[in-house]
Formats: C-alpha cells, sequence, structure tokens
C-alpha cells in the first residue's frame, strides 16, 4: 500500500499535476445545467411545432386523395418534428446525467420528468401561438421543408381541382361565393359557390392564400364547398 501511495505522488510530481480550482467545477456544472435548459426548451419547442401542425392538418381529405384514414395518417405525421423531439430529449437526459446531481436520479425518472417538461412548456408555447409562426417561418425560408414535415400544406396536394382540392391565392374578391384565384402553377380559375363555408377564424379578403375542397366543373371553374386557411395563418404574401 505505502508503495501504492509512493507511486501516486511520485507521478504527481513528476507530471506537475496541479488540483483544479473549485471554479472550474462550479462553471462546467453551470454549463451543463444551461445546455440541459436549452435541450429542454427546443424540445418543448419541437413539441409545440408538432401540436399546431397536427391542430392544423386536413386530416378529413383522405377520400379525396384516394388514400386509407391509416395511410393519411402516417404520410401526414410531422416526422421532423418528432424526430426532433427525440433528439432533444435524448440531449436534456445526457445533461442531466453529467450534472453533480445527476446519480440521484434513475434514468426513466429523468426521462419522464423530461417529457413532462416538454410537454407543459410545450402547450404554453403552442397557446401563445409560437407553433405556427415557427412553421411559417421554416416554410417561407426552406424550400423543402413542407415536402418533409407532412402532406396537407404541400402545394403539390393542393394543385388537384380534378380531385377537389385547390389552393392559391385571391386575386380578386367580389364576395365570399365569388372570386378569383391564382393557383400555385399561375393558373388563374374562377371560383363559385353557394354559402361557402369559410373554416376557422379566416376573413375572407384579397391576397390570402387559401386551399379549397369544391369540384372542377370546366378548365378554369372551381365549384367551391369550403375554403380553409394554408397552414392556419392568414397569410399575406
Amino acid at each position: 500500500m505505502k508503495k501504492l501511495c509512493d507511486r501516486v505522488l511520485d507521478k504527481i510530481k513528476d507530471e506537475k499535476i496541479e488540483p483544479k480550482p473549485r471554479w472550474h467545477f462550479l462553471l462546467k456544472d453551470y454549463f451543463i445545467w444551461l445546455a440541459f435548459a436549452v435541450s429542454m426548451i427546443v424540445g418543448a419547442l419541437a413539441f409545440c411545432v408538432t401540436l399546431s401542425i397536427t391542430a392544423d392538418n386536413d386530416w378529413d381529405i383522405y377520400r379525396y386523395l384516394g388514400l386509407s384514414p391509416a395511410k393519411h395518417i402516417l404520410l401526414s405525421l410531422p416526422y421532423v418534428w418528432i424526430i426532433s423531439i427525440l433528439l432533444f430529449l435524448g440531449l436534456a437526459l445526457y445533461n442531466y446525467k453529467h450534472t453533480r446531481s445527476g446519480y440521484r436520479h434513475g434514468t426513466f425518472v429523468v426521462l419522464g420528468l423530461s417529457v413532462i417538461g416538454s410537454v407543459v412548456l410545450g402547450s404554453v408555447f403552442h397557446s401563445l401561438g409560437m407553433g405556427r409562426k415557427i412553421d411559417q417561418m421554416f416554410a417561407q425560408n426552406i424550400p423543402l421543408y413542407q415536402n418533409l414535415h407532412c402532406c396537407c400544406n404541400r402545394k403539390d396536394i393542393w394543385t388537384q381541382p380534378q380531385k377537389g382540392l385547390l389552393g392559391g391565392k385571391i386575386m380578386d374578391f367580389s364576395g365570399p361565393d365569388h372570386f378569383q384565384v391564382e393557383d400555385f402553377v399561375g393558373k388563374s380559375w374562377e371560383i363559385e359557390g353557394q354559402n361557402i363555408f369559410w373554416r376557422g377564424s379566416l376573413v375572407p379578403r384579397k391576397g390570402i392564400l387559401i386551399k379549397m375542397v369544391g369540384e372542377k366543373r370546366k378548365n378554369n371553374f372551381f365549384w367551391a364547398r369550403e375554403v380553409r386557411p394554408w397552414s392556419g395563418w392568414e397569410n399575406e404574401e
């Protein structure tokens, strides 16, 4: 035992090993806690966007697309954000386990509390409308984003008038039952209907992006039964 102690002391002396100051460990611990908090917040934001996309999704259009309800659900899930939630929950767990008190709680306890924290905080963010704003920001700045996260707000899905689905921008507005729309490939359409249902808080007016459910009757004539806001926003592009 004495020889071992001597060897340790000799190594400390030869390599000039010095004890690290207390502030070094405190700074490291604070940094890990900060990383844990950031992981939790980003995970909550990812949950918030997932919640917003799910709430705004057009779950009922599967019959127009010729899909089964199950297949439509699988195609509509926002996998990018679901993967982000799992990733940042994992990072939160990893960071917590590397804090000074990380050994006190089991993995499942920490993971469970992280999930609850992300859900609660994400729900608060959702109630403030942050999910839609983040989703809108990504959609406007990342061209492939909507193809990656959800089928129901893709422009190609809503450029199928022969299937009863048409989207675009209102170019001229005569009234809620008669207006003109330019679709996503630049074609102009005359839109008419009888007591067209404008969903949600959407205010009928010129300049907004919409998606419509109805029936194509002529080359550039669409009979609309329902008008929905594009991605839950009253877009004024």
